[in-house]
């Protein structure tokens, strides 16, 4: 159990799914005249924030070492042993459902596994591109995950290194320290759709409404052309602040 307490985090932004798929026999096509299929075991390398996906197949090297070739499989031989099992394939982390006391919704949680965010880590490891792949709440759900991860920093800087120890495997024990991972890519239909629920809130509000409202709680408008999430953000901000 114990070493459920020691995390890897280089690696959390990626998440390996090994599955057989069917790919054509072009050789063997050829000889009969017509389609021929072979099933090939593959690993799909799915990437926090990234539509596309990387597909391998797992007996291909990876990289080596020295005179060593290593191959995606042993890459991670911990998924593909659960591959073979038949077990599920899980993803390396903190479940993301532990940032509903930052105030992250259940539309906002979609819209990260909808974009193969599937921990805590992965969502605070996000930059760039991938961060703004999640839409107007990217910024949102980005400092949530900052504010979980500055917060379990402190609480482990503040015991000793055997209670940092002890209070880091309960917290694993309690929520898990895998997460599931769905078998099957949602489609780019999907995706929209997780992202439209999740900006829902502010659908039927057009910007110069969201800028008056805006001025009523902040006392005047946003100054020169912001775009729309950050008009949301401003305003959602604003809205807590008060709420608090």
């Amino acid at each position: 159990m114990t070493q459920l307490a020691v995390i890897d985090e280089r690696d959390l932004s990626v998440t390996p799914v090994f599955k057989v798929i069917q790919v054509e026999d072009i050789n063997a096509s050829e000889r009969a005249g017509h389609l021929v299929m072979k099933t090939r075991e593959v690993v799909e390398v799915r990437i926090a924030g990234y539509r596309d996906v990387k597909v391998f197949p797992s007996d291909a090297v990876w990289r080596r070492e020295g005179n060593r070739a290593i191959t995606y499989a042993e890459r991670w031989p911990e998924q593909y042993a659960s591959y073979h099992n038949g077990d599920d394939q899980m993803a390396v982390g903190t479940p993301l459902e532990m940032l509903r006391p930052y105030g992250i919704s259940e539309s906002m949680i979609s819209v990260c596994r909808a974009l193969k965010v599937y921990s805590i880590e992965a969502l605070y490891s996000l930059e760039d591109r991938g961060l703004k792949a999640l839409g107007m709440n990217g910024n949102r759900l980005k400092d949530a995950a900052r504010q979980f991860m500055s917060e379990r920093q402190t609480t482990a800087s503040a015991l000793s290194e055997v209670e940092a120890l002890k209070q880091r495997i309960a917290e694993l024990e309690a929520s898990g320290s895998k997460v599931e991972v769905p078998k099957e890519l949602p489609t780019d239909d999907d995706v929209e759709a997780a992202l439209a629920a999740s900006d829902s809130e502010f659908e039927g509000m057009s910007d110069d409404n969201i800028k008056e409202e805006i001025a009523l709680l902040a006392g005047s408008k946003p100054r020169g052309n912001p775009s729309r999430a950050t008009l949301v953000n401003s305003l959602r901000e604003l809205r807590e602040a008060k709420a608090a």
